[in-house]
């Protein structure tokens, strides 16, 4: 790579530059061209001329990144964060890389109002839980849906952003606490090779490359890698992945861009569900992490998921830009797993409040098996532009979008009988399956979604914006359930519906900005391959899904802009809620109303040249309003005033970094959640299933010079036993104590 000169200073402490000369600095550091040539070419007087020599100016990319995001693109343009009317936390591939988070839920941690699911039913992969709503639906990535059910690896992510709150306006279907999605990176034209190796306690390695090479001044391609394996303290249950993610970029710095790409992760994991809980305390059993609860040898977990992307953006000329962007993905996955049940003395069923749970105590395990085939093919279109009307300045969006996905589910079934099933608490892994399997269909779903939304930020004078927008959605579905390989049922949906979102911002200075947002959308029934088997064999009767979102907000730059401060108040209702295993469809509603209401806060960025953080805390007020009696398919008040499950009412988090000089970093971070319940049928939930509240600190050490780091993590530093995921019948316990070893290279 080619070389610049350096300044330096010679004596003494490091002056601080200017701010201004900082950010120049930085935005060209940061730009797509590492290379930037420049020809000059000067008259000298009337009657001759002279041509200076070329001048090659080059650079490098600067050392560390930052943990604050002043960009988004959520709203499917390119925004300032502060004019987008609703809560938004971006997570940068510094944070990541600082923290060595290598899984969605390592990454997540850092956004309060975050919990998760222990796979759920038949569910597998991440299972995220956003101010106590279900996020199966509302993962995207570059802006496009990305539903299947998957264990997301951040190797290929440039950032991934959190907008919280309704948002089916810009997204569509879903989206009630908020969208997640994650950016990828894209070539530029430049040269980079990053390179990293990490050991780890728990058998843990992870080896990733990232690598971009330019072909020409406007063309350049990039490849990702990543190979994982994540072990456990009982040696059997682990998270095996290897990733891959090529790209090709033309017409950079041009007018047209042109953009391909693909990525396959590819799992080979053999999970473990969890404890079962204890009747007298309502809490996971406890016994030591040591030990593997699973039928060994039933215990699998196979997924490919392959995304294919196609990206074209023309620049019409500096105020307006066109772009489109087609999707084919396809996610295969197949998981045999067991669940752990406690038993009574003659194994008939399971044990109630006033039996001790000892280490004799009986346990059984319940085959959790199956599969399924998911495709994707999307085309999105966007036009984005900025005009005047008078005094009036406009920043428009207009876009419509197609979607379609299938679905075809499976059950598999051993076909080798086990000749007992029952073990004890003490000796849980004493029995294994050593046969084949056979599969046969279960389900199989189409839906096609056509959708058209506008919006507009106006401008009115120097401190006020307006923003508005609608969305219709026009979403289509067939169902097919099967038994014994032929079709028992059909099921058909047609659903169409309005979103909406506005927002009132005051920006009565450059590092403030206050806001007022609403918004008001449509979740179609069919939106995550579910149907209501109660209302009919033929048609899904029940409503679709509605939810109002209202938000007062503020956000403020700090420290000459280097770090930001945002805080928020909100209030989301949802209306006929449904939510179940999307491998088994055939549900009813489980609310006929609930609410969240709640406060958080966020400061993200450099505070002064040693210290950086990233911190945030919610408190929320979940409330079921109303319940469903699928029986009869009316409301019920029999869970009215229960806190919805997996849901706390406080969460928070801190990572901050000290810079001891030059080339060495500390960081510290601390985590905490409260009390999340494993299931809400009743208003008096003193005897249902929960989880207890927990704290978990991290340690960060790390010796970074301009090509070479080496960085120590410490994870879970006090080396506290807690559960980070809960399902109705059983609760996963967070890794203790871990110890990972970083070694890096970049050029």
């Amino acid at each position: 790579m080619k070389k610049t000169a350096s300044i330096v200073a010679t004596q003494g402490a490091p002056k601080r530059l200017p701010h201004t000369m900082l950010a120049s600095m930085l935005a060209a550091s940061l730009a797509p061209g590492l290379a930037i040539a420049a020809d000059a070419t000067t008259t000298a007087s009337t009657d001759s001329s002279t041509t200076l020599e070329t001048v090659v100016v080059t650079g490098e990319q600067p050392k560390r990144g930052s943990y604050q995001a002043g960009t988004t693109t959520l709203g499917k343009q390119k925004q300032a964060l502060k004019d987008v009317p609703q809560a938004v936390s971006v997570i940068t591939r510094q944070l990541m890389e600082d923290q060595g988070d290598v899984n969605l839920k390592d990454v997540l941690k850092n956004v309060s109002g975050i919990s998760f699911a222990a796979g759920e039913g038949g569910r597998s992969g991440d299972q995220v839980y956003l101010r106590g709503f279900a996020m199966f639906a509302d993962t995207y990535r570059d802006g496009q849906r990305d539903v299947a059910q998957y264990n997301r690896d951040p190797f290929n992510d440039e950032k991934i952003e959190v907008l919280k709150g309704a948002s089916s306006m810009l997204f569509g279907r879903g989206s009630t606490g908020g969208v997640l999605n994650q950016v990828s990176k894209t070539p530029f034209a430049g040269e980079q090779v990053e390179v990293t190796a990490t050991v780890g306690s728990n058998d843990f390695y992870r080896t990733t490359t990232d690598v971009n090479q330019a072909l020409s001044d406007t063309s350049a391609i990039r490849l990702n890698m990543m190979a994982v394996n994540d072990g456990s303290p009982n040696n059997i249950s682990e998270a095996e992945r290897f990733g891959i993610a090529p790209s090709i970029a033309f017409g950079l710095g041009e007018p047209t861009t042109v953009v391909l790409s693909h990525m396959r992760l590819k799992e080979n994991n053999t999970p473990m569900l969890g404890v079962p809980y204890n009747p007298n305390t309502n809490r996971p059993i406890d016994v030591p992490l040591d030990r593997f609860y699973g039928l060994q040898g039933m215990s699998s977990e196979d997924i490919t998921s392959d995304i294919s992307t196609a990206r074209i953006t023309h620049k019409l000329d500096a105020n307006n830009e066109i772009s489109s962007q087609l999707r084919v993905a396809r996610y295969d996955r197949w998981l045999v797993t067991s669940q752990p049940q406690l038993r009574n003395s003659t194994n008939t069923g399971g044990i109630s409040a006033g039996t001790a749970v000892t280490d004799d105590t009986l346990l059984r395990y319940s085959g959790k098996n199956r599969g399924s085939l998911n495709e994707v093919q999307a085309l999105t279109t966007d036009y984005t532009g900025k005009f005047a009307t008078g005094d009036l300045r406009h920043n428009l969006l207009a876009g419509v979008e197609f979607v379609r996905e299938t679905q075809n589910a499976f059950t598999i079934t051993a076909n080798s009988s086990i000749t007992n099933l029952t073990t004890t608490v003490g000796d849980p892994s004493s029995i294994s399956y050593t046969g084949s399997y056979s599969e046969s269909p279960s389900n199989s779903y189409v839906t096609r979604n056509l959708a058209a939304y506008l919006t507009d930020t106006v401008e009115l004078g120097a401190n006020w914006k307006v923003m508005g927008g609608v969305r219709m959605d026009t979403l289509e579905g067939n169902y097919k359930s099967y038994s014994n390989g032929s079709v028992s049922r059909t099921n058909t949906r047609d659903d169409k519906g309005l979103s909406y979102r506005t927002g009132l911002i005051w920006q009565p200075t450059n590092e403030s900005s206050y806001y007022l947002g609403y918004s008001s959308l449509l979740n179609p029934s069919g939106e995550a391959y579910q149907f209501d088997v109660n209302s009919g064999t033929g048609t899904d009767k029940l409503k679709a899904e509605r939810n109002n979102h209202y938000e007062l907000g503020a956000k403020w730059d700090l420290a000459d802009g280097d770090a930001t401060l945002r805080a928020a108040i909100f209030r989301t209702v949802k209306l006929y809620e449904r939510n179940t295993d999307a491998l088994s469809p055939d549900i009813s509603i489980l609310y006929a109303k609930r609410h969240t209401n709640g406060i958080e806060v966020e400061a993200a960025g450099r505070l002064s040249e040693r210290w950086e953080i990233f911190a945030g805390a919610a408190l929320m007020d979940p409330k079921i309003d109303k319940g469903w009696n699928s029986t009869t398919n009316t409301e019920t008040s029999v869970n009215t005033g229960a806190v919805p499950k997996y849901t706390p009412k406080r969460t928070a988090n801190l990572w901050a970094t000290y810079k001891v000089n030059e080339v060495i970093r500390a960081g510290v971070g601390a985590y905490y959640a409260a009390k999340r319940f494993a299931a809400d049928g009743s208003t008096d939930q003193s005897k249902t299933n929960y989880l207890p509240a927990y704290v978990r600190y991290d340690a960060m050490l790390a010796y970074e010079a301009r090509k070479y780091s080496v960085k120590l993590n410490v994870n879970n530093l006090t080396n506290v036993k807690y559960y980070d995921s809960a399902y109705s019948g059983h609760a996963s316990a967070a890794a203790p104590r871990e110890v990972q070893l970083t070694v890096g290279y970049k050029y």
